[in-house]
């Protein structure tokens, strides 16, 4: 009995020795770049990201780079923290956690992630956009004052699409965009959109991604170790340095909130007709109060501003946008709707 009782004594320490990873002092800031000041871009405004950027008494987090300013975060030795690296508790998986305050009920059609690098040693690398559903007790962090898993984090994968490394655009501040094979169902819950580089590293190619300034995150920036295949918070396992939000964003599918329905996200409902859309289309929103500083923005893959209307104030209230698309080309586009400093996001595609 006495060595059955030291073998469990040592199997509880070997696990918890096993959670116990740190990375602390291996994120080194390579650089920071200003969204609104990139060249070619048209004065893209602090949140002009195709991303997911509800009002945080909605959702959490709110606002990619609220300030402006992305940074872009390397690993002692080499590689990036979000991204590939050349850590030895295998980082090479990361994610971004959203909480859904307000139970609301949508589909997620893809993941936009705003890559800042890559190598392409063989170019056969790929990565995969994942989204995972989320829940407490599922990450480790250090809340409590000791790493251990009672934090809200990753649960099961719901959806991935695998993205090569030729198609992950790094002109700034582009996004690369990966579409699942259906729309998945959010039903009042939280999730975490992901990118696993595993299969990028293998092939002994690189990538890394972006993210905002220090202090503007939520501690929801995740890093799943493979050396045990544990969530951990990014903060708290890069020795609570690293509190900010990645470039990695949801797609909202454009048959959810839309003018017809009955559900209003940040108080905004938002479509387009045809879509596809060949010469021309039709952006239909109402507000369901009335809201400060409404515009429409309209934007390409590459991050591109092609339309831009600011209607300031508008009462609540049903409002169409005509849209001459006669120039555009064939491709994916992303339409916003922005009021009191709220953002609601969709995709159009125009065929030609």
């Amino acid at each position: 009995m006495k060595k059955i009782y030291i073998l469990a004594v040592a199997a509880i320490f070997s696990t918890a020795a096993i959670a116990q990873v740190s990375e602390q002092g291996n994120a080194e800031l390579v650089g920071t770049k200003n969204i609104s000041t990139v060249k070619n871009l048209n004065n893209k405004a602090a949140t002009d990201t195709c991303g997911w950027v509800p009002n945080a008494s909605k959702w959490l987090p709110g606002e990619f780079a609220l300030g402006g300013t992305v940074t872009l975060y390397g690993y002692t030795g080499g590689g990036s923290v979000f991204g590939t690296n050349i850590s030895t508790n295998e980082l090479d998986v990361c994610g971004q956690g959203y909480l859904n305050l307000g139970a609301a009920t949508f589909g997620i059609e893809g993941i936009l992630v705003g890559f800042y690098r890559k190598d392409e040693v063989t170019g056969n690398g790929t990565a995969d956009f994942e989204l995972w559903s989320s829940a407490a007790n599922k990450a480790y962090g250090n809340s409590s004052g000791s790493m251990a898993q009672d934090e809200i984090g990753p649960d099961a994968l719901l959806a991935s699409v695998t993205v090569p490394i030729a198609s992950v655009d790094t002109n700034w501040f582009s996004l690369t965009y990966g579409a699942f094979s259906s729309t998945v169902l959010i039903s009042g819950t939280n999730f975490v959109t992901a990118v696993n580089s595993i299969n990028i590293k293998t092939a002994t190619d690189t990538v890394g991604i972006a993210s905002d300034q220090l202090g503007e995150g939520f501690r929801m920036a995740y890093h799943l170790a493979g050396v045990n295949g544990n969530w951990y918070i990014t903060n708290d396992l890069f020795g609570n340095s690293l509190d900010n939000n990645v470039a990695i964003f949801a797609v909202i599918d454009d048959n959810f909130v839309g003018v017809e329905d009955h559900d209003f996200y940040n108080n905004m409902q938002l479509s387009a007709y045809p879509n596809p859309a060949v010469n021309e289309a039709t952006i239909a929103y109402n507000l369901n109060e009335d809201m400060d500083n409404v515009t429409l923005v309209v934007y390409d893959m590459t991050g591109k501003e092609v339309y831009n209307k600011v209607y300031g104030n508008q009462v609540k209230g049903s409002y169409k946008v005509s849209l001459d698309m006669s120039d555009y080309t064939s491709g994916n586009y992303f339409y916003s709707l922005i009021g009191n400093g709220n953002r609601f996001t969709k995709r159009m595609v125009v065929v030609k």
